[in-house]
């Protein structure tokens, strides 16, 4: 479900320093070593395309973090909240060849789902998994601007980028000893100071992947979001197992940033 923003072999890997930067929705956090370190935004970052002040806003507070750091090159990788992305679920229609065709079907089902227009369309950038045999296909898709803006900070340092994920992801590919064997029933569950997001799945697909607002302001328990997602999907929350995932760096519900 996250793809490299660049994929090159490097024989000098080893003589990079890793860091971890996670990107809230009023809270950078920079993990470099065991050392970390916290920026706070003046203003909150809104799930949609960035206006000038907000790039304005993220550029000031990444240069401002990055500053903090000793000299020297570094493999980052990068975790975004769930909040700032949209994620859905692609369902495949016949005929459907190419991953140009199951692009082109996402990118006009998202128009569809949020009210965009193509050229509003044209500027999230798309990360579809497309696993074998399954009719339905988690999508998620972030502002190219915000990618953009990461990968020029990060360039501007000589520092390479390992994954941009969404915690969701992160933490799920984490959790999971053995991707090629999952679960076969079984819902995912992060909540973090920004939100809520569960992924449902069966041994074959996807079946559901949504953020939802904090639990706090949405007047429920964990556990009746459960079941009202899993009763949307078609399947009992009691015929499943419930993973409640860790986010990276310990950005969790009433913990580090938001």
């Amino acid at each position: 479900m996250s793809r490299p923003v660049t994929n090159f072999l490097s024989l000098s890997t080893w003589l990079e320093k890793r860091g971890h930067l996670d990107i809230g929705r009023t809270q950078l956090t920079l993990r470099d070593g065991k050392s970390q370190t916290c920026q706070s935004l003046p203003q909150p970052l809104r799930s949609s395309l960035p206006a000038s002040d907000q790039l304005a806003t993220l550029r000031a507070a990444l240069e401002m973090l990055c500053r903090t750091l000793p000299a020297g090159r570094r493999h980052l990788d990068i975790t975004i909240s769930d909040s700032l992305a949209r994620c859905w679920i692609l369902e495949r229609l016949p005929g459907l060849a190419t991953l140009a065709e199951i692009e082109a079907l996402a990118a006009v089902q998202m128009q569809q789902l949020y009210g965009d227009s193509a050229d509003a369309a044209a500027q999230w950038a798309l990360q579809i998994d497309v696993t074998p045999f399954a009719t339905q296909w988690p999508v998620i898709a972030l502002p190219k601007a915000w990618l953009d803006l990461l990968i020029e900070i990060t360039a501007a340092r000589a520092w390479r980028i390992g994954k941009i994920q969404t915690r969701f992801v992160a933490s799920l590919n984490e959790q999971r000893s053995n991707p090629f064997r999952p679960e076969k029933n079984s819902v995912y569950a992060l909540e973090t100071l920004d939100g809520l997001t569960i992924g449902i799945r069966t041994a074959r697909q996807w079946l559901a992947l949504r953020t939802h607002p904090p639990l706090n302001l949405l007047g429920a328990d964990l556990l009746a979001m459960l079941r009202r997602d899993c009763a949307a999907a078609g399947v009992r929350l009691d015929d499943l197992r419930i993973h409640s995932l860790t986010c990276p760096l310990g950005v969790e519900a009433g913990v580090g940033a938001a």
